[in-house]
């Protein structure tokens, strides 16, 4: 039986590794909100802000993406990574929650 890998990683499962995303290099990655990502985006003013936003395919799961604005930090934590595979392109998904649990 082969051994779990250490849990030394960003956030991903202790039994499974994060896809690089090396088929998304190059690509602009999709980001997606959570509802309440959604709701404090949208008090606070961030949309422009997120829409602007451009990950890196190698962010992982539980990596924090904090955004400046209006002389404040908000703190996503990277809650999922989905591929969404179709047509001529596959393109990464990257989903962002808030508050970042577990700090």
């Amino acid at each position: 039986m082969a051994k779990t890998p250490s849990n030394d990683g960003p956030g991903h499962q202790p039994d499974q590794s994060p896809s690089l995303g090396g088929g998304a290099t190059g690509h602009k990655v999709d980001v997606a909100l959570t509802g309440s990502a959604r709701i404090h985006a949208g008090k606070h003013g961030l949309d422009a802000a997120l829409d602007r936003l451009a990950l890196s395919p190698e962010c992982h799961t539980g990596d924090v993406v904090t955004i400046s604005a209006g002389g404040n930090s908000h703190d996503f934590a990277v809650l999922r990574r989905r591929w969404i595979v179709g047509g001529a392109q596959n393109r990464l998904e990257i989903t962002l929650d808030y508050p970042v649990r577990g700090r």
